[in-house]
Parts: C-alpha cells; structure tokens; sequence
C-alpha cells in the first residue's frame, strides 16, 4: 500500500507539472504570435544569407521579400510571412538573378550582380552555387534549397533558445504568482488520500484527452477532433485559468495565503517554488511521456504472488 501512495503523490505531482507546462506553452506561443517572432526569427536567418545588393541601391533580401511568390505567402501588403517552404525561395533566387530576360543564363545573372565576391556577400555565395550546379537550373534550384534549409537549421535553434528563455520567464512568474510549491504540495498529497484519488482521476482525463489531440493532428483519428485554438493571449489566460480550475477541483489550495516565518522557511518555499519552475520549463510533452507511462504501471498494478508449488513428495 505505501508504494502505491508514493506512486500516486508522483502522479499528483506529475499532473500538476502537466497542466502548468501546457498553460505556460500557450503563453509562448500567444506572445510569440503577438510579437511575430517566428515572421522576425526567418527574416534575420534570410538576412544573413542574402545579406548584399540585387543592384546598386538595392538590396537582395529587400528584392526578395517583395516578390509576388513571398507576397502570397505573407500576411497584408506590409506582413512578412513566418515560413517559406524552401522549393520558393529557390524559385525567388533565381527569378531575381536571370531578371526579365527569359533568355538569360543562371550564370551570367550572378556574374551581372554589382562588386565582387568580397565586397557583396550574396554575389559570393550565388557563384559558389552556380559552380556547383553549373547553368543547370533545376541543380542551382536544389542547391539554393539545401543553402536554405542549413541556415534555417540555424535559425530553428535561435528560435528554441529563445523560446526556452521565454518559457523559464514565464514559468517563474505563474509559479511565483500562483504559491505552486513542490514540497508543500507533496505533503499534502501524502497526507490527503481524497486528494490523490482525485488528482489520479484527473491525470487520467489529461491523459486521454492529449492522446487525442496527438490522433487528430496526426489526422490518424478524425471523428470529434476540434479546430485548435488560435495562439492568443485570450486563449493562453484561458489554458492558465483551466489548470487553476482543475487543481481547486481536486482540492489543492494555489496562492499566497500565509508567508514563511523566518529564514528556513523561506529558503525551503524557494527550494520548493525552484522545484516546480523547472518541472514547468521542461514542457506539456514531456510530462504527458513521464505521465502516460506511469499510469500504465500504474494500472498494471503489482505482479500477483506466485502460488505455492504443491510438495511432489511426502515424508
């Protein structure tokens, strides 16, 4: 019995991990949205590889982004799009180099462009290209693509880094504002079987209904599947007051009703505030993997004993 109440303080912890990480993902995503991080993430990684003049005065990465295929891609007359599948900015590449002249050569374009390989970077990394790939089009298309796709693997790991910053800014200020302390609340899961069985039953619902979100954006099981929610801040204050929700039904108090009493006290509810900031920064996947697992040992429950071997002789 007491490693079945151990397991299920886990699982009550585990779901409260859970339901504040995917609260405080949707805060990230609601800002980076708002803030059109993903559309300024692209733009710098395109910058610096289009970084140069298409013509004098002119720059490539301008010229670019104001082609009719980025147009299409990017929201309003003024928007920049927040991806561009790497088959269009091949495209883009070369319609700017050979210009109108459709009877233009691939290699004659790079070598039209303004200064040398020194002086202007984009004309550099285009005859790099262009030796590679010859006055075949389709080869310089594929290696322009491959040049993208490097840089925006560098942009991707910008853009993590940034977003992990934003997501530990974030978890710190629900777990300081909401009094979420990890030690505290073991304690009183381990003295509260009401509020374990309670907690279990709802780690189980998250469970579930986040297999499901993962059948329907797989598109492996159609029926029931809702839109998801657009990434705003009303929607993200909306997943926040949900597992605030979930938590008061379960009988967990959240927030400041006393204040430590002297310097041990404090340093405990730090330790214990720690704890759950980092449990939080590490993300709803993470903790629908740990928790999908245990409670399928949970369910499992203990290997029943094997029965006596019966005495194949008597004395």
């Amino acid at each position: 019995m007491f490693g079945l109440e151990t397991l299920d303080v886990l699982i009550g912890l585990m779901t409260l991990y859970f339901v504040f990480a995917i609260a405080c993902t949707a805060i990230v995503e609601a800002i980076s949205a708002w803030t059109n991080l993903r559309s300024k993430n692209l733009f710098a990684a395109l910058d610096e590889l289009f970084s140069g003049e298409l013509a004098p005065d002119k720059q490539f990465i301008n010229q670019f982004f104001e082609h009719p295929l980025v147009q299409s891609l990017s929201k309003g007359k003024h928007g920049r799009p927040s991806y561009i599948p790497s088959e269009i900015v091949a495209r883009v590449v070369e319609a700017l180099v050979v210009g109108k002249n459709v009877l233009a050569t691939i290699p004659a374009g790079v070598s039209s462009l303004p200064g040398t390989a020194e002086s202007n970077r984009i004309k550099g990394i285009l005859e790099t290209l262009v030796a590679e790939a010859g006055n075949d089009a389709v080869s310089f298309r594929d290696e322009v693509a491959k040049q993208f796709d490097a840089v925006m693997d560098r942009a991707s790991g910008w853009y993590k880094r940034r977003t992990q910053f934003m997501t530990f800014i974030i978890a710190v200020l629900l777990v300081s504002g909401g009094n979420i302390d990890s030690l505290n609340l073991s304690r009183v899961l381990a003295s509260d079987s009401a509020v374990r069985e309670k907690l279990v039953t709802l780690a189980q619902q998250k469970v579930d209904e986040a297999k499901k979100q993962t059948q329907c954006a797989n598109n492996t099981a159609s029926d029931n599947c809702t839109q998801p929610p657009t990434a705003t801040l009303k929607a993200a204050n909306e997943h926040y007051d949900d597992a605030v929700a979930d938590l008061k039904s379960a009988g967990l108090e959240l927030g400041w009703k006393t204040w430590p009493d002297d310097w041990k006290a404090w340093l405990t509810k730090v330790v214990g505030l720690l704890i759950t900031v980092f449990a939080v920064s590490l993300g709803g996947p993470f903790w629908f993997d740990i928790l999908q697992r245990v409670m399928q040992v949970r369910s499992t429950g203990p290997k029943p004993a094997e029965p006596d071997k019966p005495n194949s002789t008597k004395k």
